[in-house]
């Protein structure tokens, strides 16, 4: 009986090596993109810029199998992708902005997604143009973190910042948002005493309760993702956010 004739794996796998080298030199790779943030890079240190390189397929389909763990694996990606910053210390107004630009940088600035409309509960295919379809408002140039916010109701100044990537588990929804707010606080009335300013925050009046909670968050800054929508069915119109869930990152 004849043999057959055996090919060692590592004559195989370098001869693959090659192929697969030679096969990709030949693809002209994707550009680089250079951006600047909604916060212009003010509360970071040493920020020199800021480099968005696009999902390769490895990353996408490490998101999509990641479904029941969507904010690690978008921190994952974000980590992949992004260049010149660390992903644990973004804010949260450039973190948002990083995600539209690495997806339209993978996939282009145009995302179709479905969405009911909440006249005639019709579902829409919808798309928008994320480059310019979007408002995106930067911060002044003159703000600053830690800054000073005056208590309406108490009269005395609170020292607040803003959250960090890092820090997002802390402020999921509004009972987290009000149970870690002290987090964020770093003096009230002069006083920089953690276990103080914990427990002055639970004796704040609402109002300054929801100062505090405003000046942390800032959220009129950075990406907006709410547009108009007009239903082709029943003509209703409406202002609605486009869905970030974990399809974002897939091609539409």
């Amino acid at each position: 009986m004849s043999k057959i004739k055996a090919i060692t794996s590592s004559n195989s796998d370098h001869d693959r090596e090659r192929a697969l080298d030679a096969l990709f030199n030949q693809m002209v790779e994707d550009a680089e993109v250079n951006i600047e943030l909604p916060s212009k890079g003010k509360f970071y240190a040493d920020l020199d810029k800021i480099v968005i390189e696009p999902l390769t397929y490895q990353e996408e389909e490490r998101i999509l199998r990641s479904k029941n763990s969507g904010t690690a694996a978008i921190n994952m990606l974000l980590t992949n992708c992004v260049k010149g910053v660390a992903v644990p210390d973004l804010l949260q107004m450039d973190k948002l902005y990083l995600l539209l630009k690495v997806r339209e940088v993978s996939y282009g600035p145009e995302y179709k997604f479905s969405v009911a409309c909440p006249h005639c509960d019709t579902d829409v295919s919808t798309e928008i143009d994320m480059a310019t379809g979007l408002n995106i408002t930067q911060v002044e140039d003159d703000l600053e973190d830690p800054r000073t916010v005056k208590l309406p109701k108490l009269g005395v100044d609170a020292v607040v910042r803003f959250p960090r990537v890092r820090e997002e588990s802390f402020l999921t929804d509004g009972e987290d948002t009000i149970k870690n707010l002290h987090r964020f606080v770093m003096s009230i009335n002069g006083n920089d005493d953690s276990v103080f300013i914990s427990k002055a925050l639970k004796r704040l009046h609402l109002i300054d309760v929801k100062t505090v909670i405003k000046e942390v968050v800032r959220g009129e800054y950075g990406v907006d993702p709410r547009f108009v929508f007009e239903c082709p069915h029943c003509k209703g119109t409406a202002t609605m956010a486009i869905p970030l869930d974990i399809d974002f990152f897939s091609v539409s």
